[in-house]
């Protein structure tokens, strides 16, 4: 279990994720660089840090994540084919914390 000042989970929750937004969002325009109002439309993609694109994940149906392309396919088939000689480190260092949280099953 990670403990509360673990640099591993701090660095994580910085990393950023590439979200949709499924409706207009009012007064955070300043997430979006490229937004000249103050509103994100809906169907604008944003990279969000990890801990706020997870915040607006717990909202209904405010945003979807597009799973990070550490998370493809071909990881998964290269991990059920054998395990021991994937270098998840080198894709994602924090391949198994995002994965925890952001991957269905």
């Amino acid at each position: 279990m990670a403990g509360y000042y673990d640099i591993d989970d701090i660095l994580m929750e910085e990393k950023p994720i590439s979200v949709v937004f499924q409706v207009t969002a009012n007064g955070v325009g300043l997430l979006d660089p490229g937004a000249e109002s103050n509103c994100v439309e809906k169907g604008a993609k944003v990279d969000l840090p990890f801990w706020l694109a997870y915040g607006f994940l717990s909202l209904e149906q405010v945003v979807s994540i597009n799973v990070p392309p550490c998370f493809t396919q071909k990881t998964r088939k290269e991990i059920q084919a054998d395990a021991a000689c994937v270098d998840l480190r080198v894709r994602c260092p924090y391949f198994y914390g995002l994965g925890c949280k952001i991957v269905p099953l």
